[in-house]
């Protein structure tokens, strides 16, 4: 066949209507990082024969597949990878003529959407189906373009036959950040801007193979305990998020994404990704004094459950871009 290099391989998922049947992509995606493979389970045999080696056997016990996928955040694939970290999609539009707002919300119930992940490459087409996210992290830094990192869970893959087309995307850069801290959501609109160095922003799902006796695949993968966490830097110029941590206070987060470029046939519309958490503590401070260079702090972030006012967790989740539906 001849040696080849990653690039050449293409990676497209799609929404499956049931879990675990397979379906074409939607979305080819431009990848930085490809590592999910087949994960084969052998039961070993530990039977005694007389002698001081062990058993005889290791025949398989379970087939799945698992792994990470870096990809850069495309305005309308990423609508998929949010409905299968959040469960729940609803869609209105076309405003300005061609742009459609995306609101997923938090599905409570441990049977989240599923994707068919499937690789075409120079040695041929695998589709791993039944795909579920586990852990869903974004890394905002301020010159590069934004990418997203998702830990899969899947059945174990099977061949496929499959064409990659790709679509262009509008993507985000770090500077297109707006990071808001308000006391209550309600005042998160006209929330000044805090200036952040980074931010890393992850999404825990603890997804887990449900497997069971007749087959050598999972009968499915649930998703279990949902969290939000993240960390932010920025320059040390106050003690205010410090005060945030000492005084034991709760405080709404923004994290909003407005792309320069409009929404492919919009007249005024720009692409935009907006996060909102209705309740959060901050921990683990930490302070960069270096010498000769500026000095900056770093903490972290828990979103929490907002009971009584907003009863959730995730407050708005909203994604506007071109496309019609997820």
């Amino acid at each position: 066949m001849g040696k080849w290099i990653g690039r050449r391989q293409s990676i497209g998922i799609g929404k499956e209507s049931t879990w675990g049947t397979g379906v074409s992509p939607t979305y080819w995606l431009n990848v930085v990082n490809f590592d999910f493979f087949d994960v084969p389970e052998r039961a070993l045999s530990t039977a005694s024969f007389g002698r001081i080696t062990g058993g005889d056997q290791a025949p398989l016990a379970l087939i799945h597949s698992e792994g990470e996928i870096e990809a850069e955040l495309g305005d309308n694939s990423f609508g998929l990878i949010l409905l299968a970290a959040l469960g729940t999609v609803s869609t209105t539009g076309p405003t300005d003529t061609a742009a459609y707002t995306h609101e997923f919300s938090l599905q409570n119930d441990n049977a989240h959407d599923s994707l068919s992940i499937v690789t075409t490459d120079p040695i041929g087409d695998l589709i791993y189906e039944g795909a579920k996210i586990d852990t869903l992290t974004l890394n905002i830094t301020p010159n590069t373009i934004l990418t997203w990192v998702a830990n899969f869970m899947a059945k174990g893959s099977a061949g496929s036959s499959a064409t990659a087309s790709y679509s262009s995307e509008n993507k985000f850069v770090g500077r297109n950040l707006n990071f808001k801290i308000a006391s209550l959501t309600s005042g998160l609109g006209v929330a000044s801007v805090t200036k952040l160095k980074s931010l890393t922003l992850t999404i825990e799902k603890n997804a887990e193979v449900s497997a069971t006796l007749s087959t050598l695949h999972p009968e499915d993968i649930v998703n279990k305990l949902f969290s939000v966490k993240g960390s932010i830097e920025l320059d040390y110029e106050d003690r205010t998020l410090f005060g945030y941590i000492t005084d034991g206070s709760y405080k709404a987060l923004r994290i909003q994404l407005i792309c320069n470029t409009l929404v492919t046939g919009a007249a005024t519309t720009y692409s935009t990704f907006t996060l909102d958490l209705s309740k959060v503590d901050f921990e683990n401070w930490s302070g960069d004094f270096s010498n000769d260079e500026i000095v900056t702090q770093t903490l972290e972030f828990n979103a929490l459950y907002d009971a009584g006012l907003n009863d959730n967790v995730v407050n708005a989740c909203t994604l506007i871009n071109s496309a019609s539906s997820y």
